[in-house]
């Protein structure tokens, strides 16, 4: 293994643990304009280390692992959280040769199926009704949008030919973004990385009307940031995953994007309500489903012509 190969598997890690801390800080900046109020400004200029005075709170406090949890497996849900949110990462479409996964839409579907276990694992262990219910959530929530998902990503590995990011994105740079031909499938896919990544208006795995704070309820001390790391780390991958499959072109053109889905995140929080837990359900297997499935034989018909 040369050093090389090292760098570019450590850089992601290191650059995403910052990217999740700025993108805290960057949520609250927005929602505080939007919600007309004073974001976090105290700490440095406008504070900018806000993220690492959070983080260093929250790991100084005690992790306290309830009577009645099973400790084994408690400890070690955040970490297997944070762990499969990392993976994602090494799909990161990069130029250079270096790291170029053939089948990188295959892992991709692979890590957000096995991310829900992470979830399950911390609701089921904590022995408290509000965790096991956010997690059968989860669960529910997560198996379900990933069939629309599928055929999202069947309609653009079908239009574009290839199973890499680096070759999708390449492609797009070459004759035009699958965003116009491909505008049904995108808004669904921006519903879909909604649901997966357990954001508002479909943030019911957490929802603090009802299950106080979701899978999550008993944790303190140093799980609970792990376990938000985790979260921010999966909807900064579904950012640079939406902006490679639909807008490509070169790194700064799916930067820019990147960035524009990630606000997306954000304002989406701020604007809209929570909906009800069976109305998400129903417009998954009633809508959604049957929308990616006209928009797949549209697609395998012109494909074919």
């Amino acid at each position: 293994m040369n050093v090389v190969s090292v760098i570019v598997g450590v850089i992601p890690f290191v650059g995403v643990l910052f990217a999740v801390g700025f993108y805290t800080l960057l949520e609250r900046k927005i929602l505080s304009i939007i919600m007309i109020r004073k974001g976090p400004s105290k700490v440095s200029y406008m504070g900018i280390l806000q993220p690492f005075s959070d983080a260093g709170k929250l790991l100084c406090k005690e992790f306290v692992v309830p009577t009645r949890a099973n400790v084994g497996p408690f400890i070690l849900a955040p970490a297997l959280m944070l762990i499969i949110s990392l993976l994602g990462w090494l799909l990161y479409p990069y130029k250079s040769a270096e790291v170029f996964y053939v089948f990188g839409v295959v892992l991709f579907m692979a890590i957000t199926s096995v991310s829900v276990y992470g979830v399950m694992m911390a609701g089921w262990v904590s022995n408290s009704k509000y965790s096991l219910l956010g997690a059968v959530r989860a669960m529910a929530q997560s198996i379900s949008y990933e069939i629309p998902m599928g055929f999202i990503f069947f309609c653009v590995v079908l239009c574009s030919g290839m199973l890499s990011f680096q070759e999708i994105s390449t492609y797009q740079q070459e004759l035009f973004f699958f965003s116009f031909p491909l505008c049904g499938a995108l808004a669904v896919w921006l519903l879909c990385v909604l649901a997966e990544t357990n954001r508002a208006p479909f943030d019911f795995v957490e929802g603090e009307s009802e299950l106080v704070s979701g899978y999550n309820v008993e944790y303190s001390g140093g799980g609970f940031p792990v376990m938000f790391i985790a979260e921010y780390s999966s909807i900064l991958l579904s950012s640079v995953v939406s902006a490679v499959m639909f807008f490509g072109g070169n790194e700064v053109l799916t930067g820019l994007f990147t960035l524009a889905v990630a606000i997306f995140f954000l304002i989406t929080r701020a604007s809209l309500p929570r909906l009800r837990y069976d109305k998400l359900m129903n417009l998954c297997w009633t809508v959604l489903l049957c929308v990616m499935l006209s928009i797949s034989v549209c697609v395998v018909v012109l494909v074919s012509l």
